[in-house]
């Protein structure tokens, strides 16, 4: 499999999906929340059942090719489980550059998440987009989840002295527009995506607050980040 690029092991990327080591982690987020959502127990035996929990015990410590076969074939018996254990399992294949095996694990929670809540099932749709290199798609399903969100989302909501997520959502997928831009050496792209997030995060005081919070608490300062990426443009 391909590395990614230099661009990508910028801390900046790290925070938003953009580093091929952090990026399981991330995903499994995304993931963990459509377990919350999708998992209910029932249908399979009892035996069934715990052929199916003792497959994924072993293939989660070993980790090889043969304990992998028998967990995939007893989950398939146990669809629950499959979907309680889903986003472990492409977290730990995604670590471990099984790109291919993790998509399949990683695409069924996802398409489960679309029905409620499909603009975070977009982003993560996407972060699958750029783990495969495919960069360009990616920006592509960027820039129209925020054309959908500018028109649905409140960004002034919040619920009770938190910020919503689609709030925090829209401003982490116009920096994602922004890397990727940068990524696509997009200069004139990628300077208006940083000035698009500043013009945002200026015009919405106590959001620009959380938001700079946020990456201080990493760590980072993100205005200043912003204007080294314009004067170098």
């Amino acid at each position: 499999m391909q590395e990614l690029s230099s661009f990508f092991k910028e801390r900046i990327a790290v925070l938003f999906l953009l580093h091929r080591r952090k990026i399981a982690s991330s995903i499994a987020c995304f993931l963990g929340l459509v377990t919350l959502i999708v998992f209910f127990q029932g249908g399979p035996s009892s035996e069934n059942y715990l052929v199916a929990e003792k497959a994924f015990s072993e293939w989660d410590s070993a980790g090889n090719d043969e304990t992998y076969l028998v967990m995939k074939k007893a989950l398939k018996k146990v669809p629950d489980l499959e979907k309680k254990y889903g986003p472990s399992i492409a977290q730990k294949l995604f670590q471990k550059h099984h790109l291919d095996e993790a998509l399949k694990f990683a695409q069924v929670p996802l398409k489960n998440l679309e029905k409620e809540a499909p603009f975070h099932a977009d982003f993560g749709e996407t972060t699958l987009l750029i783990e495969r290199g495919l960069y360009q798609d990616a920006l592509q399903r960027s820039v129209s989840l925020k054309e959908q969100m500018a028109q649905r989302v409140d960004l002034d909501q919040k619920i009770g002295s938190q910020w919503k997520g689609g709030a925090f959502l829209f401003v982490h997928n116009l920096l994602r527009i922004a890397c990727l831009q940068k990524e696509l050496h997009n200069g004139p792209g990628e300077k208006a995506a940083w000035e698009e997030l500043e013009a945002l995060l200026d015009s919405k005081q106590g959001l620009s607050e959380a938001v700079f919070g946020f990456f201080k608490e990493k760590g980072l300062d993100l205005s200043q980040y912003i204007q080294e990426r314009k004067k170098h443009l």
